[in-house]
C-alpha cells in the first residue's frame, strides 16, 4: 500500500515534526510513500484537492480563518473514502468532529508510538478497502470492493447494489445471498425488509430515516426502529472508542 498524505497545521513547528517523524517511520516500516504535502491553511488544501489526491490527512482543529473541523466537512463533499485524523490538544472536540466522519485522533504533543499505531492502522484499512465480494450480475460476476458498497435493495428476486459514487449494479443473486455475503463484515446492517447498509457511509439516522453520505434516503422498519438505531450507536461509539483509546 502506498501513502499519499496531507498535513494541515498552522504552526510550523508542528507541521516539521509530524512530516520529520512520518518520514522516519515509512523508511523504518519499508512503507512507502508517494506523496507528503504540508499546508499552512485549510483554504490551501481545500483550494488544491481533487479526489483521489491523498488517502491520508492529518488536520490540525484549531487553525485561524478556517477550523479543521470545517475543512475536514469540506474536503468530505470531494471524497468521502479519505481517511481524516485530527490533531488536537484537547479530547473535548473529539465528538464536534465526529459528524465528518474522523479516522483517529491524536492528542498533541503526541509520542512517535502513537503515531505508529494510527498508520499501521491506516495502511490495514486501506488494504481492507481492496476486499472485493463476487457479484453475480446480467453481464457476469463483478468483484465489487466493499468499501465502494452503499446499499443493497431487494427488487423480488434481483437486488440492486447501490455504490457510493451512487451506480447502481443489478444483481441476479437474491436478497438473502447478499446478506450472507455482506452480515459477517461488522459495517453492514439489514434496516429494513430488503434494505441493507453499508454503516461507514451513513451520515445520520433521524426518526424513520437512515441518510446516507451520498444524499440517498432510506426507511427503517418500524418495528424494529429502536433496535436498528442501538445497533447503529453502538458500532458507531465502538469505532469512537478504538480511535480515541478507549
Amino acid at each position: 500500500m502506498e501513502l499519499q498524505i496531507a498535513i494541515v497545521d498552522d504552526l510550523q513547528a508542528d507541521r516539521e515534526r509530524l512530516e520529520k517523524d512520518i518520514r522516519i517511520w515509512a523508511a523504518r516500516q519499508k512503507v512507502k510513500i508517494t506523496l507528503l504535502k504540508t499546508y499552512t491553511r485549510g483554504e490551501d488544501i481545500l483550494q488544491e484537492y481533487q479526489q483521489g489526491m491523498f488517502n491520508l490527512v492529518f488536520m490540525d482543529i484549531v487553525m485561524d480563518e478556517l477550523n479543521g473541523i470545517e475543512t475536514a466537512g469540506k474536503l468530505r463533499e470531494f471524497d468521502t473514502d479519505l481517511l481524516i485524523v485530527f490533531q488536537t490538544t484537547s479530547r473535548e472536540y473529539a465528538f464536534d468532529a465526529f459528524p465528518v466522519h474522523p479516522f483517529d485522533y491524536i492528542i498533541k504533543p503526541y509520542d512517535t508510538e502513537k503515531l505508529g499505531q494510527v498508520l499501521r492502522e491506516a495502511i490495514r484499512v486501506l488494504n481492507a478497502g481492496n476486499t472485493t465480494i463476487s457479484i453475480r450480475t446480467q453481464q457476469g460476476s463483478l468483484e465489487v470492493p466493499l468499501q465502494k458498497i452503499g446499499a443493497a435493495l431487494s427488487h423480488g428476486h434481483t437486488v440492486d447494489i447501490s455504490l457510493t459514487d451512487k451506480s447502481v449494479l443489478q444483481s441476479r443473486m437474491t436478497f438473502r445471498e447478499i446478506e450472507k455475503l455482506l452480515l459477517p463484515h461488522a459495517q453492514f446492517l439489514t434496516c429494513n425488509r430488503g434494505v441493507l447498509i453499508n454503516m461507514d457511509h451513513v451520515d445520520s439516522m433521524r426518526g424513520s430515516i437512515v441518510q446516507m453520505k451520498n444524499g440517498e434516503q432510506y426507511a427503517l422498519r418500524v418495528r424494529s426502529q429502536r433496535e436498528i438505531v442501538a445497533k447503529f450507536s453502538q458500532y458507531m461509539i465502538s469505532r469512537m472508542r478504538t480511535h480515541m483509546g478507549g
